[in-house]
């Protein structure tokens, strides 16, 4: 959503996120911004609060305000903190959920939620950020220099969430509300959202509470050309072409031999569909019994219930007579088959996701100089899955079928058609015969952080402040994994029983609006809970067995790990030459243990059956379980030099670490059977954390209250790095790509970051509410690893250049935002599909914004996302080899804000 309550109090009572600066720049000593002289609103009270925290911190550090969380048209915090230096984003389908700092991904970087760890549902520990409402929280704060007394390891950064707190309010009472629709193109479809912020306190501050509420009902529509299971290497005297032990019977006359050429291993054209309805609700208690101690509770709920449908065709080439084959290079550009299948294809994928975080602080003043903190806190991510049709397949076979790619175009042209038919068989009901399911039983991951924290602050001398603390965390990832046996799966894999034609209907939805060549544009979609019930009944009638999956322990693991942290830090504030200088020194030590427990299972027997698809014996389960520890000793150092009121400069050197991320340490493993494309992937519980050296230094140039030009240059120098190994085991006939995380080489990356903030308040009326804000990031890594088949490939995540482009307006009634956003090309999956590396291509996103207060309690806003409608394309080793190209289409979000 990209209008906010939270913007909207941060107006009415301008000193929310001014309270905050005084937090965020307490660490490392400084003194607290004294609340009530701050009077600030709008974009200024952002810029200045930002600027306010980047000039008192030591370290590196930037922020985006509660302001800038309201007014930039941004659907979450992932996309409000790729307009800070250094920070891109993951797009998925149109949204940001994944945040890459430096060039390092969202495994490298810790996020927390006031200083508090929060859990995840992802299978690892990498955050993802659409489900975290940006509605209920105050600003974030990106942390580029670690220093010894901030919560979190990583490689990256620390992204700390900040939510409302009472007591650090102006006005004793404030309440404000948001109410909006958000209209999406290629869906049609009108989403909601409400949100709303109240805060009270008593006139004395020693009693006050908060609360933040969202809700969002939201459905969008993507479009989506893919090589579902990526491109491989053929060639003529495979045996996928064989037929009845005959070699090479699947090849036709004119079709010349051909060795290891390169090919899509099936074409997917699909309508992706998402509905997510999420509530987010954080609250806030604060009390304050004598002067010098202060207690707070904080307690934090999100539920995100999110459901992805897929509808697709799937053209296998497992089947019917290649006759036709043009090749380029090594590379098939051309093919078409007679007598061979095309799918019809229907996935859903559920996702509801509950996030709860619960924490207690106590701020004890002990005396003039010493000051002690106590924190305590728990927090759960849990993801379940419905029971429910998650992958049905149907089938049509003796068709003709054919691809060509070139014309160029990331979208592959491509047909099929019965023999002597004229009729558009992809929306042809009849002739479908039932063929693969999969019927889900609930799975579950759950991640369950408790986290205990006391720290100490003792300032002996004006100029002297010591630091120290110890904390202990203990995590628990537990993945309940299920399966269909695939005995069931592929009951019906001779694809032998007709279906009757009632069950199916055209989508009407018009695939790509029209584009993309000589490609078909419509298909058919059916209920798969229909679709079940019938194949059950013939199931029932031929005695085969036809239930929903069951555990499995094979794919299942709890990694229990448990860290204890100890740090001391000394901070020094003394003159250089007349200049103010302020150095912290310190060291963090943080002890690891863990428990990896799971199952294995191994592949007994795999032959093909002739129709399309493998045959797979397994053995039985046999549990397994893992132990480790280790021991880092991380220092660091950060320098801040003030040479004049306007010029600082930086510099930070320190000794930093990622652990594992949990599903690499997991034994749990997959096994694809897909001819052509048959794989097994799993965990190592042996892997050793990430660990790098690095250093930075920066100028800062504050050439007016709200303006300011930074440079900064850093360089990591990595000891080592995860990277994947792929080994080939053959199981009777067929082969294997055996996919592993392993310690690997190390790596250096280096870069430079821009960052340039100005409000043009000198300019004549009407031109002084003009503004504009920009960032540049250069990051390169000398990073080269290479699959089994010798592709090179760097660091997962990194792109060699990003900007950011704002440009606002804000004088009177009216405020208005224009703001571009671009990253160069990325490795997206090191290893992905066929072990081959997968690119997220260059992209660029143009949004915009505008509001009018049309009273002083009443603002009106209308927000546009993706102006340009910017595609999001994937592809395999090379730009000409498509992995993903979707479109997402653009988005318009308009409501009114209310104060109260």
């Amino acid at each position: 959503m990209a209008a906010t309550a939270l913007g909207v109090l941060a107006v009415a009572l301008p000193a929310v996120a001014s309270a905050q600066v005084a937090s965020a720049s307490d660490t490392g000593g400084q003194d607290a911004t004294v609340v009530d002289e701050i009077v600030v609103t709008g974009i200024r009270a952002s810029q200045q609060q930002s600027i306010d925290i980047k000039r008192n911190a030591v370290g590196v550090v930037d922020s985006i305000a509660s302001e800038d969380l309201g007014k930039l048209p941004d659907q979450n915090v992932a996309e409000s903190l790729q307009r800070v230096p250094g920070v891109t984003i993951d797009r998925n389908r149109g949204e940001g959920r994944f945040v890459t700092v430096r060039g390092f991904g969202p495994k490298f970087n810790a996020v927390t939620v006031n200083g508090r760890t929060l859990a995840t549902d992802n299978n690892g520990r990498e955050f993802s950020f659409d489900v975290l409402p940006s509605e209920i929280i105050a600003g974030a704060d990106v942390y580029k220099s670690p220093q010894a007394d901030i919560n979190g390891a990583s490689i990256g950064a620390t992204i700390n969430v900040r939510t409302l707190r009472p007591l650090d309010q102006r006005e004793p009472f404030a309440a404000a509300a948001s109410v909006g629709s958000t209209w999406a193109e290629l869906a049609d479809s009108y989403s909601s959202d409400a949100s709303g912020v109240l805060s009270w306190r008593n006139d004395d501050r020693t009693l006050g509470f908060a609360l933040a509420a969202s809700y969002i009902d939201q459905d969008t529509r993507n479009d989506e050309f893919t090589i579902g299971a990526g491109h491989v290497f053929r060639s003529s005297g495979d045996s996928y072409y064989s037929r009845g032990g005959v070699q090479g019977a699947r090849i036709g006359p004119d079709v010349a031999p051909f060795d290891k050429v390169s090919m899509p291993s099936n074409l997917s054209p699909f309508f992706f569909e998402r509905s997510k309805q999420m509530l987010g609700l954080n609250a806030s208690g604060q009390y304050r019994p004598q002067d010098n101690l202060t207690l707070t509770l904080d307690a934090m709920y999100v539920k995100a219930d999110i459901t992805e449908r897929q509808t697709g065709l799937a053209f296998d080439f497992a089947g019917g007579d290649l006759v036709e084959q043009v090749v380029q290079g090594n590379e098939a550009v051309y093919q078409r088959y007679v007598g061979g299948f095309v799918d019809q294809i229907m996935q859903y994928d559920t996702r509801n996701v509950e996030t709860r975080q619960l924490g207690f602080n106590a701020d004890w003043q002990v005396t003039d100089d010493l000051k002690l903190s106590f924190d305590v806190s728990t927090s759960t991510a849990e993801r379940k899955s419905d029971q429910a049709p998650s992958f049905t397949t149907i089938r049509r076979k003796g068709v003709d079928l054919w691809w060509d790619r070139r014309g160029g175009s990331p979208i592959y042209e491509y047909g099929f058609g019965y023999p002597g038919s004229n009729a558009d068989a992809a929306v042809d009901p009849n002739g479908l015969t039932a063929h693969y399911y999969i019927w889900n039983s609930p799975g579950r991951t759950k991640d369950t952080i408790d986290e205990y924290r006391i720290d100490g602050e003792w300032a002996p001398a004006g100029n002297v402040t010591v630091y120290a603390g110890m904390g202990y965390q203990n995590r628990v990832k537990d993945i309940y994994g299920t399966s269909m046996p695939f005995d069931q799966q592929c009951a019906y894999c001779d694809s032998n029983e007709a279906l009757p034609a009632e069950l199916f209907t055209p989508t009407g939805m018009n695939f790509f609006d029209g584009r993309g060549g000589d490609i078909m544009h419509d298909w058919l979609t059916y209920d798969p809970n229909a679709l079940i019930a019938y194949v059950k009944g013939l199931a029932d009638r031929d005695g085969k067995p036809f239930e929903p999956s069951v555990h499995d322990p094979s794919g299942s693991s709890v990694v229990d790990e448990k860290v204890w942290t100890g740090y001391l830090m000394g901070q020094v504030e003394a003159d250089l030459g007349g200049m103010p200088l302020t150095v912290n020194m310190g060291v963090r030590i943080e002890d690891t243990s863990y428990t990896s427990s799971g199952a294995s299972r191994t592949v007994l027997s795999a032959k093909p059956n002739g129709a399309g698809q493998n045959i797979i014996v397994l053995s039985d389960v046999e549990p397994i379980s893992f132990k480790g520890e280790y021991t880092d000793i991380l220092p660091s150092l950060n320098a801040r030099l003030s040479v004049t009121d306007d010029v600082i400069v930086r510099f930070a050197a320190s000794r930093v670490m990622t652990r594992p991320t949990l599903s690499d340490l997991s034994p749990r493993q997959s096994i694809q059977t897909n001819p052509g494309n048959e794989s097994i992937k799993r965990g190592n519980p042996d892997l050793k954390p990430f660990r790098a050296t690095q250093f930075e230094a920066g100028v800062e140039w504050y050439f007016a209250p709200t303006s300011l030009l930074s440079f900064a240059a850093f360089y990591k120098n990595l000891d080592s790095f995860v990277s994947t190994s792929t080994t080939t085991e053959r199981v009777d006939e067929v082969d294997f790509s055996v996919t592993v995380p392993s310690n690997g080489d190390g790596a250096t990356i280096k870069g430079v970051e821009l960052g340039y903030r100005q409000v043009f308040d000198n300019l004549p009326a009407p031109f002084d509410g003009l503004g504009a804000q920009a960032s540049f990031t250069y990051a390169d890594s000398d990073a080269e690893y290479s699959n089994a088949g010798g592709v090179s490939y760097g660091l997962e995540g990194l792109s060699k250049y990003s900007y950011s482009l704002v440009g606002f307006y804000e004088k009177g009634p009216i405020q208005a935002r224009l703001a571009y956003t671009w990253r160069d090309e990325f490795v997206a999956v090191a290893v992905g599909r066929n072990s081959e590396p997968e690119f997220f291509d260059a992209y660029g996103q143009l949004d915009a914004g505008v509001s009018y207060d049309v009273t002083d309690k009443v603002t009106v806003f209308l927000d546009a996302l993706n102006l340009t409608d910017e595609e999001e394309f994937l592809y395999s080793v090379s730009p000409d080899r498509t992995k993903e190209f979707r479109t997402t289409g653009r988005r318009v979000s308009a409501g009114v804000r209310m104060r109260f």
